[in-house]
């Protein structure tokens, strides 16, 4: 691959309703990873807003739904391949519903998530936990930051678990 075809598209997922300090900090990381759209370190950003809990049972009912189940579905399988542990999106758990007292299993997600694809692939997920060490989305985006010479990126690029996604 040569050097300069490793731009990442990166996902940003942020919750919705978060509470005044989280909501900055949001707002710092993406003021952060436009800025990095805007100098061409990144190739492209999206970003979507998630809430605390998603249901599988339900979500498949929407278009947005949907979509985030097949993102999580990725995560788990770059999960398993790349050794990393995503921990800190609680993943499987049980909920009662308001109407009926009907327990649901739900998935629990962070208040921020990063997604980075290369050439449509996954290569990388925050938060997660590699080797006993936690990489939160801030610790990524300082790294998708730092001045890194792109033959470190290639071969970092080329050390990255293959997960085929739709974008």
């Amino acid at each position: 691959m040569p050097p300069d075809t490793y731009l990442p598209h990166v996902e940003l997922y942020v919750r919705s309703l978060s509470p005044g300090g989280v909501s900055q900090q949001q707002d710092h990381i993406i003021g952060q990873l436009q800025a990095l759209e805007n100098d061409g370190r990144i190739a492209d950003l999206s970003i979507y807003v998630w809430g605390d809990r998603l249901a599988p049972d339900t979500a498949h009912l929407t278009e947005h739904g949907e979509f985030l189940l097949d993102r999580l579905t990725a995560f788990e399988r770059w999960e398993r391949e790349s050794g990393a542990s995503l921990d800190a999106f609680g993943w499987r758990d049980s909920s009662t519903t308001m109407a009926s007292d009907r327990v649901i299993d739900v998935i629990s997600l962070p208040l921020m998530g990063l997604a980075e694809f290369v050439d449509g692939e996954l290569r990388h997920v925050a938060p997660c936990t590699r080797d006993g060490t936690v990489q939160c989305v801030r610790d990524r985006v300082a790294a998708l930051s730092a001045p890194t010479p792109s033959s470190e990126r290639e071969a970092e690029s080329e050390r990255a678990p293959v997960i085929q996604g739709d974008r």
